[in-house]
């Protein structure tokens, strides 16, 4: 009787921390960067070259800072507060910079920062979700990519309306919408260096950019040739006179694709691979004085939370350097909030259901029904994939989700039917 009391006990202590992980899990944020210290995903070059611009992690909370590029130290400009604050582009005076400031639902609004010290200049309002943004050449007007924020917070093929070309006059707040395309992808916002151009990319492009003529309104194929189907972060030089972009390069031992960093002259097509990395690389940034680019480069890629490292390379590839900074440190160190947000993973699911089954078929033995546990896994099991196949029809993320769920259930079914067949010969008859 003592036996089989410890086991009941052990096993309502172990049900409890399974159901409190399963709660824990599906009632918080699924958020990888609630407790993260490290680079954001955006940088910028100062146009004399002297500052770097970057959005810093700093437990969870993200900042804007500037970098010394010269001395390597650091000031935070725009600090966190109530919003996430990423996507830092210098104002062409250097002085100055846009940012996006992001709220608890995603959306990206637009501010402008004078200058350090100042009073940031929101521009935007949180009806439209902000992607990309950039200032035109006399800095009085941001033009930027956006769609309806209540079309961005619905899922795939839910959306009403999708991405058009905006500008705001910073002085005057006055709002224009220039194309009406409801592009399901547009990216890559660049500008020419006489303000007249805008430029971008998206999935209907194919091998091609389109020009947009901001006085005309008329658009056309910028024609690069060799640009792969799908490119990431398509940056243009200062002068126009390069290309640089971020493409697949195979995959890696693991399977993984790779993205590394190619330059191209506009007028030749010539390409050239900048960076062998290995794994992935972002926010290609021109030097304004010097022939090489500032980016972000991704060791850990593809895990969550990223983690960023600031490099140079030559405009001629091959001397892949880091960018020394005396970038913040976290304060709080690993508080108790993050230690539970650690512990709730799939691994602590796995360990906590198969210890509670395992420890129910120990005392299932004893009642000479050491399957019914293995039984019960197996019934959870093909409830779930019965309801994978609903859900098909209404929600096929869902779909897909429950139906990785019942692939887990179903292996951790058969471990439990091969332990609870071990344990019956071991033990013997039951107690």
């Amino acid at each position: 009787m003592k036996k089989r009391s410890a086991l009941l006990i052990l096993i309502g202590i172990v049900a409890l921390l399974f159901i409190g992980t399963v709660s824990y899990g599906i009632l918080t944020p699924n958020n990888a960067y609630q407790h993260h210290t490290g680079l954001g995903e955006s940088i910028d070059i100062s146009p004399d070259d002297e500052h770097l611009a970057f959005s810093y992690y700093k437990d969870g909370e993200q900042s804007i800072y500037l970098g010394n590029l010269e001395n390597g130290s650091t000031e935070e400009v725009v600090p966190s507060g109530t919003a996430q604050n990423s996507h830092p582009e210098f104002s062409p005076d250097g002085k100055g910079m846009i940012y996006f400031a992001s709220q608890e639902d995603g959306v990206n609004i637009l501010h402008y920062l004078p200058a350090p010290g100042e009073e940031p200049i929101q521009l935007t309002s949180d009806d439209m979700h902000v992607f990309e943004a950039i200032i035109s050449p006399d800095g009085n007007t941001v033009y930027y990519i956006a769609m309806p924020s209540a079309d961005f917070n619905q899922p795939p093929g839910k959306q009403d309306n999708g991405s058009d070309i905006h500008r705001v006059d910073i002085d005057s707040d006055s709002h224009e919408k220039l194309t009406d395309k409801d592009a399901y992808d547009m990216r890559g916002l660049n500008m020419s260096q006489d303000g007249e151009t805008l430029y971008y990319a998206g999935s209907d492009a194919g091998e091609v950019m389109t020009s947009y003529d901001i006085e005309t309104g008329e658009e056309a194929e910028y024609h690069v040739s060799d640009l792969p189907d799908y490119v990431s972060q398509p940056t243009l030089s200062q002068n126009g006179a390069q290309l640089a972009y971020v493409a697949q390069d195979g995959e890696n031992e693991n399977g993984t694709f790779i993205y590394e960093l190619f330059l191209m002259n506009t007028e030749s097509g010539e390409t050239e691979q900048l960076t062998d990395y290995g794994a992935s690389v972002a926010s290609p940034a021109f030097f304004t004085h010097t022939n090489r680019l500032a980016l972000l480069a991704e060791e850990d890629w593809p895990s969550e939370p990223s983690e960023f490292e600031l490099m140079t390379v030559s405009e001629n590839g091959g001397d892949l350097t880091s960018i020394d900074l005396a970038l913040p440190q976290d304060g709080n160190g690993i508080g108790f909030w993050a230690f539970i947000d650690r512990m709730v993973n799939a691994v602590t699911l796995s360990v906590l259901y198969l210890l509670m089954f395992g420890l129910s078929i120990a005392y299932m033995h004893m009642r000479s029904r050491t399957y019914l546990p293995v039984i019960i896994s197996a019934v959870v099991a093909g409830l779930t994939i019965v309801g994978a196949i609903i859900a098909v029809a209404s929600n096929p993320w869902m779909a897909i989700g429950l139906t990785t769920l019942a692939i887990w259930l179903g292996g951790f079914t058969l471990i439990l039917w091969i332990f609870a067949f071990a344990y019956r010969r071991m033990a013997g008859e039951a107690i």
